[in-house]
């Protein structure tokens, strides 16, 4: 509804859409091709007198419109029935070559239908050449037109300075409603236009009171009425939800209601003649804009209700935004009532400047105050937030309009100034009216389509977090492709006509050489892909969970089939859209070739982890579950990609590996056969124990575990005679390989708890010290531990040896190498003692150390 009202000004500016070209058949074709010539002559004899007023452009450019709709339409018609004349003598088969005959009625249709294939045919190449001539004066209106428009807005006007000039423009101003009297005063009512507005005024009225009781009564609906699921809605939702209804009551019914006001006036003749008709366009255009402006004030400032505001205003500053934006607003549409009533009442161009350029100025001053970041604020956390950036951009992109526009009227370019501001100010209106409806309608669908479930379940959140996603992206893509062509019609001077057209030739194809770019084939490819695809996802999943599982197939097989399916499918959807969109299939080959090309420069590792990843789905290698060891990394196959094969670690991390090594490189697989597997528990028993005890023990607790296959039977080797211990091996086949931790780990706490109560003990590494000599060595030791007294002691207690030795010595008059001197003793044993060091004996010649 808010993109009818907004571009219901544009198309009424342009005049009424033009109705379709005349019905025209074959027989008559030479007949309208005459006319339409004419009427080509007709408008380059305008265009060649040089001085071309804006009538006759818009009058041009109305009939160019309706001709070139006329020649699209007979030569559809003209190739349809060639087409159809074509088909007919195809099925005469071929002419007689010559000296040949055939039979005469046969030759007489034969020359029938080439007769008419060559009228047919005729009329076609006179409808191209007089399309092509249509097209070249359009292309003249077109540059015309751009040239005045440039001309126009980059011209530049001496400023009136002077104050008498102003005085006078001021006095003049209030003249203006003594000239509409005198101009007016003599209007008859009572004639043809009272007869037209006595006929449409009860509509007038009824849709005048609409207008007045949706004003008033909106605010009061909004505002009193809430639903209560409203209100238990989110706050966000909540003023979303008020707003975007307070500006459906406020703008949206009183736009369409004018404009069907203004279609009733419109569709009486004498009503809209001249500029009494331009001047009621102005005046509903200048309606229009305040409905929308006053309507976006109350529903995004929200003055008189500070929790209601959408934006990051102060409390103070909503009010002088939101009063300052309907001032900027009441100027501009005075200023388009204005200068159009100036303009149809012949006043002076003083005037219309003068009004420029206060008008310019006025705004900009609004603009500016409205952009001070005093009236702004965002709490810290808010201030980083995206909406919370663009704003402080847009503030401070108007606050440099609001600086730049002045400066271009104070130096002349005063049409520039009007021109950027007629702009933006449609902009912001245009711009607000879309955030204002997006969030209406996200709000509408948030609150009543999606609602979480009251159990908190966390799946059902995700569903619904799904859905919501998925419908706020369609009401920005239907919201959007609404608003991109309402925008083009009112942000340019391409007429409706122009826009159906362009669209009605990307819908039905624009060739380019052999191939047709349809806007509906693509579309319909695009469609036909997905569903193709969805059917074939649902029969995926119908194997994965019904079919597949059923049968005796393996998981990893059960994978290889499912991935296989899948990849066929999506190659069925691509080729189908490919013959959808218009693309001859034998055009493959040339496109193979190209990719053959770029997969030579650098697509070489894509291409070969690609097929590496079909030759592991066919030939199978490996499987979805297999535990696999590539290089230092092992794991379980969790997923089969097209470019690279997940392992999941046993730590639970993830590796993915370029399918191109797991066919280049060794890969362990512990499962590629069965799962069935061998495992190795190493024990060392003390050379004390029994070897056959040992051996009965371990056979015994493999018998017991269940994990472990009878077939073939545990067995236990005597591996070796270690360093420290009898060295045995229990050897055994487990039914499944990936219990062989486990099994492992139970096996060695049951031998530790069977050879703990049958006594044998577990050796751990150990050596033994032989040292020689030991009878003197603990002579030695316990000599150091008597000290020098009991030394002393010991030798005193021994005279008669001691004697004897002395005697010896003396009669001999040879000291014994073997004995120490006694006075040696005694002196060494004194200065120990006077050193306070404690002696530690030693051997008899004094040389043992201390």
């Amino acid at each position: 509804m808010l993109f009818v009202c907004l571009g219901a000004g544009a198309v009424y500016a342009q005049g009424e859409v033009p109705e379709n070209g005349p019905s025209v058949t074959l027989e008559d074709s030479q007949k309208v091709i005459g006319q339409w010539m004419q009427a080509l002559d007709n408008i380059e004899h305008a265009l060649d007198d040089g001085d071309v007023s804006g009538r006759i452009l818009s009058e041009g450019r109305g009939q160019l419109d309706k001709i070139l709709q006329g020649f699209s339409g007979l030569k559809n018609l003209a190739n349809e029935k060639l087409g159809r004349l074509k088909a007919a003598l195809g099925k005469l088969g071929e002419a007689p070559s010559e000296g040949q005959t055939e039979v005469l009625a046969v030759a007489e249709q034969r020359s029938r239908l080439n007769k008419e294939i060559e009228q047919v045919s005729g009329i076609i190449k006179q409808v191209e050449l007089a399309d092509f001539r249509a097209a070249e004066i359009s292309d003249q209106l077109a540059k015309i037109s751009r040239d005045r428009f440039t001309k126009r807005i980059l011209g530049r006007v001496d400023v009136p300075w002077d104050s008498a000039i102003w005085g006078k423009a001021f006095s003049e101003a209030f003249e203006i409603p003594d000239l509409i009297r005198s101009r007016y005063s003599d209007l008859e009512l009572n004639g043809a236009i009272g007869d037209q507005l006595t006929e449409i005024a009860p509509g007038l009225v009824l849709l005048f009171s609409l207008v007045v009781a949706t004003l008033i009564g909106g605010e009061v609906v909004v505002l009193r009425w809430l639903p209560e699921r409203w209100q238990q809605a989110p706050k966000e939702d909540r003023v979303s939800l008020i707003s975007g209804t307070r500006f459906v009551f406020t703008a949206l019914v009183p736009g369409v209601a004018l404009l069907i006001v203004y279609h009733m006036v419109q569709r009486q003749p004498d009503l809209m003649v001249g500029n009494m008709g331009d001047f009621i366009h102005q005046c509903l255009m200048a309606l229009l804009f305040l409905l929308f402006v006053g309507a976006s004030v109350r529903s995004i400032y929200s003055p008189f209700a500070p929790k209601l505001r959408r934006v990051g205003t102060t409390e103070s500053g909503t009010r002088v935004v939101g009063l300052l934006c309907l001032f900027a607003a009441l100027i501009y549409a005075g200023d388009l009532v204005l200068l159009q009533g100036a303009t149809s009442l012949g006043t002076s161009l003083d005037l219309a400047l003068v009004q420029s350029v206060s008008n310019v100025c006025l705004i900009s001053i609004a603009f500016l105050i409205s952009s001070l970041g005093c009236f702004w604020g965002h709490g810290e956390q808010d201030r980083h937030e995206m909406w919370a950036k663009v704003e402080r951009r847009c503030r401070r992109g108007l606050r440099i309009i609001s600086l730049v526009l002045p400066v271009l009227t104070l130096i002349g370019y005063v049409a520039l100034a009007r021109f950027i501001l007629e702009n933006l100010m449609m902009v912001l209106a245009f711009v607000t009216s879309y955030w204002l409806l997006r969030g209406y309608l996200r709000a509408l669908v948030h609150t009543y389509l999606v609602r979480p479930a009251p159990s908190g379940d966390g799946a059902s959140d995700a569903v619904q977090g799904m859905l919501h996603f998925w419908l706020r992206v369609t009401i920005d893509v239907v919201m959007f492709t609404c608003a991109v062509p309402l925008a083009v019609l009112i942000f340019s001077d391409i007429a409706l006509a122009d826009l159906v057209d362009a669209a009605q030739t990307a819908f039905i194809g624009i060739q380019v050489g052999g191939i047709n770019f349809s806007l509906r084939a693509i579309l319909i490819a695009i469609l036909l892909f997905l569903v193709v695809l969805g059917v074939m996802r649902f029969f995926q999943r119908m194997l994965n969970t019904r079919v597949l599982p059923n049968t005796k197939l393996d998981e990893g097989l059960q994978h290889s089939v499912s991935a296989i399916f899948g990849y066929a499918g999506i190659c069925f959807a691509v080729l189908l859209a490919i013959s959808a969109a218009g693309m001859d299939l034998s055009n493959l080959a040339i496109i193979a070739g190209a990719i053959s090309v770029g997969i030579g420069f650098g697509l070489q590792s894509i291409v070969s982890n690609f097929v590496s990843g079909l030759i592991l789905l066919i030939e199978r290698p490996i499987k979805v579950g297999d535990w696999i060891v590539v290089g230092a990394d092992q794991g379980l196959v969790k997923d089969i990609r097209v470019r690279a094969t997940e392992i999941e670690t046993f730590d639970r991390s993830s590796i993915v590996i370029p399918n191109s090594e797991l066919i280049s490189n060794r890969v362990l697989n512990w499962t590629l056969k069965d799962r069935v597997g061998r495992g190795i528990v190493k024990i060392g028993a003390s050379y004390g124990a029994d070897a056959n005890k040992v051996r009965e023990i371990l056979l015994d607790i493999a018998d017991k575990r269940r994990e472990i296959l009878s077939y073939p039977a545990p067995q236990v080797v005597f591996i070796d005679f270690g360093a420290s211990s009898l060295d045995f091996e229990l050897r055994y086949f487990l039914r499944d390989i990936g219990d062989v931790l486990a099994v492992a780990s139970i096996v060695r706490f049951e031998v530790l708890d069977r050879f703990r109560a049958e006594g044998i003990e577990i050796p751990f590494p150990q050596q033994d010290v032989h040292l020689r000599d030991m009878d003197r060595l603990e002579a030695a030791i316990r000599e150091m531990g008597m000290g020098p007294r009991k030394a002393a002691d010991h030798e005193a207690s021994l005279p008669e040896v001691r004697g004897s030795e002395a005697i010896g010595e003396a009669s001999d008059g040879i000291k014994p190498a073997s004995l120490p001197s006694v006075a040696k003793d005694e002196n060494r044993d004194r200065d120990a003692a006077g050193r306070e060091i404690p002696d530690a004996g030693g051997e008899p010649d004094g040389d043992a150390p201390r």
